[in-house]
């Protein structure tokens, strides 16, 4: 099976979760390629693949704008075969913080007017080493609030590699067609 992994990443992590993803599918006997939509080049067709999977990280209430380019220009590709899109946020990171992150992936497929097959919350990681001051409390105090989560100097992963695997496998196991069929 041609599989497909686009992403848009702001500080890694979702890059570094869609290169899992891509290892996992290849592990698994499929070819599959990697797309960082921020490098997408129009030449490159959708339809080669039988399966897409989307990734985004929110920042800031916001999935990334390149992914709300690509989407919508590869919308009617991409609502004719399984899609997956895979929303990375750290709100996802804590059941209180659920809801939140449900919210962001709802907001941004209203946007876009997608409705991929599935969708995954994946909780992010905290890059303490590439904020600056003024992002670094923000994270502490509005993000982090009063959750004990993590040392708020040094960089944390909240991705759980596991649950990650399992969804990707259901995912690639499900016979499930494009979005509402």
């Amino acid at each position: 099976m041609r599989i497909l992994i686009v992403y848009a990443t702001t500080e890694g992590q979702t890059r570094k979760i869609a290169e899992r993803i891509a290892e996992q599918m290849r592990g698994n006997g499929h070819d599959a390629e990697l797309r960082n939509c921020a490098d997408w080049q129009s030449d490159f067709h959708v339809d080669a693949f039988d399966r897409v999977i989307v990734a985004g990280s929110v920042h800031q209430r916001h999935h990334q704008r390149p992914l709300a380019i690509f989407v919508p220009a590869n919308l009617a590709q991409l609502e004719t075969r399984p899609t997956l899109f895979v929303s990375v946020s750290l709100s996802a990171a804590f059941a209180d913080g659920l809801a939140e992150a449900q919210s962001y992936v709802d907001t941004f497929l209203g946007d876009v007017n997608w409705t991929p097959s599935q969708t995954l919350l994946v909780a992010g990681a905290l890059r303490y080493d590439e904020y600056d001051y003024f992002m670094e409390q923000i994270v502490r105090f509005v993000v982090l609030k009063d959750r004990e989560a993590a040392d708020a100097h040094g960089d944390h992963e909240f991705t759980d590699w596991d649950v990650l695997e399992g969804a990707v496998d259901a995912f690639l196991q499900s016979e499930a067609g494009p979005a509402g069929v």
